[in-house]
């Protein structure tokens, strides 16, 4: 919970990170921040259209994932992420968050998780994941 005596830029993040909470249902959230400078354009798509909800995929052991539906075009695509790394990918329209250091297609890069990351580790295939604005 935010505090009533933190400075407010804490609590709105900054112009360039943007707090947003990613909760799983029933289950907790983890705190996150979406770094405009990595990929703006599709950074501003997702903020437009949140809360983003559906239910969680796994690819391997490596990537928790949900679709979204927003067409989003490349944008400063890379293919190495870190554990906590959070991604879009273009070809399945999916917001992926990395819970292991992994190489995988291009993506675009839109920000990293801060907090609770062994939340999603242990979700399972069928959990409703929400992306949300933060406060």
């Amino acid at each position: 919970m935010i505090s009533d005596s933190m400075p407010s830029h804490q609590n709105y993040g900054t112009v360039s990170r943007l707090p947003i909470i990613l909760e799983i249902a029933n289950k907790g959230f983890a705190q996150c921040e979406m770094i405009r400078h990595l990929s703006p354009l599709s950074i501003a798509s997702i903020i437009k259209h949140l809360p983003l909800q559906d239910r969680i995929h796994k690819l391997a052991q490596d990537i928790v994932y949900i679709n979204t539906g927003l067409t989003i075009g490349a944008e400063k695509q890379r293919t190495h992420f870190k554990r906590g790394d959070i991604a879009y990918m273009t070809s399945t329209a999916s917001i992926c968050i990395f819970v292991k250091d992994s190489i995988v297609n291009q993506m675009n890069p839109i920000g990293i998780v801060n907090s609770n990351l062994e939340l999603l580790e242990s979700t399972s295939a069928g959990d409703i994941m929400i992306l949300k604005r933060s406060g």
